[in-house]
């Protein structure tokens, strides 16, 4: 991603939020010292999906870390709050904000009209690029979209590419987890897979690149935002000046660069600086 999008991604969430308003069971505590807000002190409870590199993963110590975890981190540090994290299927997601188990989601996520019904938007703070295609080495008949027609196409439970690939034509196959997508292709449970194209990419630097090959993108459009508990008044606002703030004062390329500046993913990001 070029920085200009980066830069433009408040810009461009104004005006997509305003049209539609009218990760598994483990938990993971973060502090941040306190701010002058009205949700100093306060712990925020985020909902991710850890298998979503290098959005959301967890490293070899199994805590879960990634650009998401950083930018939320970075929020609640100008927040005052205190974050725990804990992994779920992405399907139980939005559940868990309007059960009020969690404050806020993230697991680069779309913006949708359903989900706009049940949860509040933060601004964009990652402008989508495009979505990849993976298939096997040695299939030599998906080289695009348009061949996902009869096949078995892998994706997450809950996420837009369910309707995409049933939009091509494909046999969905639904998974509660990133690995699980490809581990079906691997095992031939199912003939290709989608996901976002830094997700992808980061897979295939990371073993699965042994089995698997790039076969084709789906232009992307939209970002990704973070969904927050519409029952917590004012947290919408306070996110969305904070995530404002981070994108003026140099933090948000900081974190941008430390984990998208090598594009290849050909070594992981130091998570403990």
């Amino acid at each position: 991603m070029n920085r200009w999008m980066k830069a433009g991604a408040a810009v461009l969430a104004a005006g997509i939020v305003a049209g539609l308003s009218g990760c598994g069971g483990e938990k993971q505590a973060a502090s941040a010292p306190a701010a002058s807000s009205a949700a100093a002190g306060k712990e925020l409870r985020v909902a991710c999906v850890a298998t979503y590199p290098p959005f959301v993963y967890k490293d070899k110590e199994g805590k879960i870390v990634g650009f998401d975890v950083d930018i939320t981190g970075a929020v609640a540090k100008e927040l005052g709050a205190r974050v725990v994290y804990e992994s779920m299927p992405f399907n139980e997601m939005v559940p868990a904000l309007q059960s009020n188990k969690a404050d806020i989601a993230v697991a680069a996520v779309d913006m949708t009209q359903d989900r706009a019904d049940k949860v509040d938007f933060s601004n964009i703070y990652y402008s989508k690029e495009n979505v990849s295609i993976l298939a096997r080495k040695e299939d030599n008949e998906i080289k695009g979209p348009e061949d996902l027609k009869g096949k078995k196409v892998a994706v997450e439970k809950g996420t837009v590419y369910v309707e995409t690939a049933k939009q091509y034509g494909a046999e969905v196959k639904e998974y509660d987890y990133h690995d699980q997508l490809i581990k079906a292709v691997e095992d031939n449970e199912a003939d290709a897979l989608i996901l976002d194209k830094p997700v992808a990419r980061f897979y295939l630097a990371h073993g699965a690149s042994d089995k698997l090959k790039p076969a084709g993108i789906i232009s992307g459009s939209g970002g990704f935002v973070m969904m927050l508990n519409k029952k917590d008044e004012g947290l919408q606002k306070q996110v969305n000046e904070a995530l404002d703030k981070l994108m003026k004062n140099g933090e948000y390329d900081k974190i941008y660069d430390k984990w998208f500046a090598d594009e290849s993913f050909s070594k992981e990001p130091d998570v403990k600086a």
